[in-house]
């Protein structure tokens, strides 16, 4: 539960700090902390030496350091052109002179941060954006970074609405319409903003953490990141599936695995967490399993690309040849503008031997002006018997911070590869702790 405090024309609540008129206040950590304790007391007089425990947390803080912490706040208050509203008690403390209004929230959550703002229409910008995203096609990607841009210049203060634009970057990252190091600094930049706004957002150190695994191949700080973002908020289902991510990149396929199963819990209609599953489960040896759960994908979620490519993957693994090549045509169709999208039918295709029109594929791939998704045209090349290509699609994808780079060690399309001294050294880069626990 979160407590929200009005008064004069003020809100308050620990996590979106001061507004005054629609508008944040900024307030220092200490100012803050004491104006929580003062709203708290519900203007009766709060003692400078309850002040000391609860804002410094020690009992030997000189008067001159809360008097000034006082002062900085009637500053900041003022400045904003709100009353003053803090009254210095002589010889007994401080207390809010004007009526204080108490809302308490009911907080799930990671979610229910998507409606924590003062300021409805950014809310409903904030709305909007994810309808956008929802849709995953080029130009609505980029309508739904536009909507959150527009949701944080009406509250620059609204934390999800930060996580979001990181959210929205990392799926560029993923589905290659931005470079890679790009996206990821630039999710890590909102994250960040997310984070210092509110320190407790699990989805900002989720998506932190992500990035830092997978595209900085900073290992051991972003499982850190992923590890509180689910602690914070177990049943926050993105945190749960991007640490899956993590665990997949660190070899751990029966823990990924379980990650997508327990995500799938928490939201059972997520077609990104499917796919994560079909394709976890073919990762982990599994592709007949892993084919079960794509097929159903495909019927549940006829009208997404990822969910016909996915299909195509794991029916080309099984040698579905037919069936696997019917799956990226509709992908392909459904993602006419997005290259990864197009890739799942150039490998069912080059796997069957149907090769010209493979390369076909491939060519209009290379032709587009997108980064080119290099770790998903690996296999293609490979089944089209160009070894020596595929090995430096791999190069590139590491260098470049592809995301699905971690995905290529345990990708049976590969598994020719394997043992190769070049290779094995590519892949030695992808994060590895085998003391995990799932």
């Amino acid at each position: 539960m979160t407590t929200l405090f009005k008064f004069a024309n003020y809100t308050f609540d620990a996590h979106a700090g001061l507004v005054y008129d629609g508008q944040p206040v900024h307030l220092p950590p200490k100012e803050k902390g004491l104006l929580q304790a003062l709203l708290g007391a519900r203007g009766q007089i709060v003692r400078k030496e309850d002040l000391m425990v609860k804002v410094w947390g020690t009992s030997e803080t000189s008067d001159e350091s809360i008097s000034r912490t006082v002062y900085r706040l009637r500053v900041a208050m003022q400045s904003s052109g709100g009353p003053e509203v803090v009254e210095t008690v002589y010889n007994s403390g401080f207390r809010v002179i004007v009526p204080i209004r108490e809302v308490t929230m009911k907080e799930s959550s990671s979610l229910n941060a998507l409606t924590h703002s003062m300021r409805p229409n950014a809310i409903a910008a904030l709305i909007s954006a994810r309808e956008f995203l929802a849709r995953q096609s080029v130009g609505d990607i980029e309508a739904a970074a536009n909507a959150v841009r527009v949701a944080i210049s009406l509250d620059p203060t609204f934390s999800a609405a930060w996580s979001t634009l990181a959210e929205i970057r990392i799926f560029q990252a993923v589905r290659s319409l931005r470079p890679p190091r790009e996206a990821g600094w630039l999710a890590k930049e909102a994250a960040q903003t997310a984070l210092h706004i509110d320190p407790q957002s699990a989805s900002a150190l989720a998506i932190l953490g992500w990035v830092r695994v997978l595209i900085d191949q900073d290992g051991e700080r972003g499982l850190e990141d992923l590890d509180r973002a689910v602690s914070i908020d177990p049943d926050y289902w993105v945190a749960t599936m991007l640490r899956g991510w993590a665990l997949q990149a660190a070899g751990r396929h029966e823990d990924a695995v379980h990650m997508m199963r327990r995500a799938l819990e928490l939201n059972s209609v997520s077609h990104a967490v499917n796919s994560m599953l079909a394709l976890y489960l073919m990762f982990a040896g599994k592709p007949s399993e892993g084919l079960e759960v794509a097929l159903m994908l495909s019927k549940r979620f006829a009208t997404v690309d990822s969910s016909q490519g996915i299909a195509s993957i794991l029916a080309s693994v099984n040698g579905l040849h037919d069936e696997a090549v019917a799956f990226g045509l509709k992908a392909m169709e459904l993602a006419p503008h997005t290259p990864i999208m197009h890739t799942p039918l150039a490998y069912a295709l080059a796997y069957a031997g149907r090769n010209d029109e493979a390369r076909k594929v491939l060519t209009s791939i290379e032709d587009s002006s997108l980064p080119l998704p290099t770790a998903a045209m690996a296999p293609v090349y490979l089944a089209l018997g160009q070894r020596e290509k595929a090995i430096t699609l791999l190069q590139d994808a590491y260098e470049r911070g592809v995301p699905q780079f971690a995905w290529t060690r345990d990708d049976p399309r590969l598994a020719s590869l394997r043992g190769d001294l070049t290779v094995e050294r590519i892949w030695s880069h992808i994060w590895s702790r085998q003391s995990i626990a799932g």
